[in-house]
């Protein structure tokens, strides 16, 4: 009695993995292998892509928010419109992008 558990649990484990080999979309154990490597590295790329577009959004909010505290700041200190303008205008460019269009289109 003691002994037909065990050979019903090793005929089970046999038909599972006899089943997992053949229903894999009939992929065979070196496919399989390939495949998960192929899932895995687009997984990653798309996880690295959304966290650079959350980062971004994220750093230009809180730059936008910096600079219009920066503003009410200025005008509860009673500075004109014009001379907040050229204190804004003033600030160098926070990115390398637009740092270097100015530099490249500065005129000589």
């Amino acid at each position: 009695m003691i002994q037909l558990p065990l050979l019903f649990a090793q005929q089970t484990a046999d038909a599972v993995q006899d089943r997992w080999a053949d229903d894999f979309f009939g992929l065979g154990a070196d496919e399989r292998f390939v495949v998960l490597i192929v899932a895995l590295g687009c997984a990653t790329a798309v996880i690295i892509s959304v966290t650079a577009m959350i980062a971004g959004v994220y750093t230009s909010a809180t730059r936008r928010q910096a600079e219009a505290e920066l503003k009410q700041d200025m005008l509860d200190r009673g500075m004109s419109a014009s001379e907040i303008a050229e204190v804004i205008e003033a600030t160098p460019p926070s990115d390398f992008a637009d740092r270097w269009v100015k530099a490249k289109c500065k005129k000589r």
